[in-house]
């Protein structure tokens, strides 16, 4: 009798902790309604106050992919052109669960703008970067890298060359040199999303000078750096993207040619962070309106930072120190 009452208090026990245990899953991409490309970049988190101890996503009740013992995933999933029902689903040691359910749809011209996610209503919307006040800029081999030499300047509404009227000029010269300038939105602590857009003008001079075009969407949170960084190298004529704890660019597959002068051309990015884990993920490209998948994943660092929202634009000049023009219209960062 006490083997039965034992064992009948230990199945008991199982059952209350089962019960209490809450899963909470979070997914920050896509976002639920999203038109993406395939393969879609998938990142998800789970909370709970015991171990999470399992995952198992299914798209339209198909296993499409599992792991283990893990508080976040970030994968990549294959999928039909359509509409899709995708259900990530995570389990801690009790047996409880959660699951986060969305419906997405497959785009076959590469997803809402070339491979870009449609943006939810509620998404925050910078637009016209360009024309904002309270701009921040450095030279000097401490912020920007480079040598520190030669001249730099930024001007604001300029009508030509200009898209709508008002565009944002930069100019960076010297041996070497690097110049920087960026614009903070405030902290957003929740968001996880980014899609950056903006239009980029050169003059002939930046054929022959420039070392790099960097552009790069930031989040600092809980004292973590994400600098969602991404150049084109002129040096090697591919794309790279920064990893922060290891304060290095890293080449892509993706070429990068030398843009052509005295045109505009349109850069877009979408970009999700993950501060489960203190990474970012670089998803999707869309240079002059060709897609590029990228999924890449790289690593903040914590730098103690105060939390902030942003995004900058930087002119690296190679060694023929020559100066060269730089100019910025309709930039626009959302995130959600």
């Amino acid at each position: 009798m006490k083997r039965y009452i034992l064992a009948l208090a230990t199945v008991c026990l199982a059952l209350t902790l089962a019960a209490s245990a809450t899963v909470n899953v979070t997914v920050t991409a896509p976002s639920n309604g999203a038109q993406v490309p395939s393969p879609f970049n998938l990142v998800a988190q789970a909370t709970s106050s015991y171990t999470i101890t399992g995952w198992v996503v299914y798209l339209d009740s198909k296993i499409v992919y599992t792991a283990g013992q893990t508080k976040s995933i970030n994968t990549n999933v294959s999928a039909a052109t359509g509409s899709h029902q995708l259900v990530t689903r995570a389990w801690d040691s009790t047996g409880a669960y959660g699951s986060a359910y969305e419906q997405i749809t497959i785009t076959g011209d590469g997803g809402g703008g070339g491979g870009l996610p449609s943006p939810p209503p509620w998404a925050t919307v910078f637009s016209h970067i360009e024309d904002s006040s309270n701009w921040s800029w450095c030279h000097d081999p401490g912020c920007a890298g480079g040598s520190g030499k030669g001249a730099y300047w930024m001007a604001q509404y300029q009508g030509s060359p200009s898209r709508d009227g008002s565009s944002v000029e930069f100019f960076n010269s010297g041996a070497w040199a690097n110049a920087l300038w960026w614009h903070k939105f405030g902290a957003h602590n929740n968001v996880r999303n980014f899609l950056f857009d903006f239009y980029l003008y050169l003059d002939d001079s930046s054929k022959v000078a420039s070392q790099a075009l960097e552009f790069e969407a930031f989040q600092f949170v809980g004292g973590y750096n994400y600098m969602i960084g991404t150049e084109c190298d002129y040096g090697s004529g591919v794309w790279d993207t920064w990893d922060e704890a290891s304060g290095h660019w890293y080449h892509t597959s993706i070429p990068c040619p030398k843009f052509a002068s005295n045109t505009w051309h349109h850069i877009q990015m979408y970009q999700t962070t993950n501060i489960n884990s203190h990474q970012y993920t670089y998803v999707t490209l869309v240079v002059d309106g060709k897609f590029y998948p990228v999924n890449i994943t790289r690593n903040a660092k914590y730098l103690g930072w105060s939390d902030n929202l942003g995004a900058q634009w930087q002119l690296d000049v190679n060694a023929s120190g020559q100066g060269y023009h730089e100019w910025v219209d309709q930039a626009t960062l959302t995130v959600w």
